[in-house]
């Protein structure tokens, strides 16, 4: 763990336990955190690291009880305190996001809506909390919004300023727009970590 950067984040208010716990651990697998926050507003949520990732400038927030955000091997982040990549798990959700996958800065990933609609007649909930997954050798393009209930598999390219809400089933797809769509199939996503700066 690098001391400056505890320093600098004890001086500018940005330090918890949670993240300094977060530290240690990814220094133990030799993944690199920079720029990275917690907000914690709930009980026994949990955030897990892989080995060997570079993460930069990620927000993460849980809000509510039972959430757990998890972020494979291999990982890369390329967001910045000014740029964040924001990962927001609320109300007993997950975000899995798998190994090998690159993540571009402005980007934004929400399992709740953060406010419920409710059917006057019956009570129910109609905009329920959902988890994410995202699989193994995705790219997350820039400013791209992944929503509840989204599900990459393996190989998934989303496009840049794509808003995506829903389960794909084909791997090797490349998915854009606003709704998301399959544009194109039969793609493979090369080593996305020979780039690593």
């Amino acid at each position: 763990m690098n001391i400056s950067i505890l320093i600098y984040n004890l001086f500018h208010n940005r330090f918890s336990i949670q993240m300094l716990k977060l530290e240690i651990a990814a220094s133990k697998k030799k993944t690199k955190l920079k720029d990275c926050t917690i907000v914690n507003a709930g009980k026994s949520n949990t955030i897990s690291l892989g080995e060997k990732g570079i993460l930069n400038g990620i927000r993460f927030f849980l809000l509510g009880d039972n959430n757990h955000i998890a972020i494979g091997d291999n990982a890369l982040c390329r967001g910045s305190y000014q740029q964040p990549i924001c990962i927001n798990a609320g109300y007993g959700t997950s975000i899995t996001i798998g190994d090998d996958v690159l993540i571009a800065n402005n980007t934004e990933f929400h399992t709740t809506d953060y406010h419920g609609i409710i059917d006057t007649q019956t009570g129910e909930v109609l905009n329920p909390s959902n988890s994410i997954v995202i699989g193994n050798r995705c790219w997350i393009g820039l400013r791209a919004v992944v929503l509840k209930g989204t599900n990459l598999p393996d190989d998934t390219v989303v496009g840049a300023c794509s808003v995506v809400n829903k389960e794909f089933p084909n791997s090797g797809t490349i998915i854009a727009g606003n709704p998301g769509r399959e544009v194109r199939t039969g793609i493979k996503v090369g080593d996305l970590t020979n780039n690593k700066q």
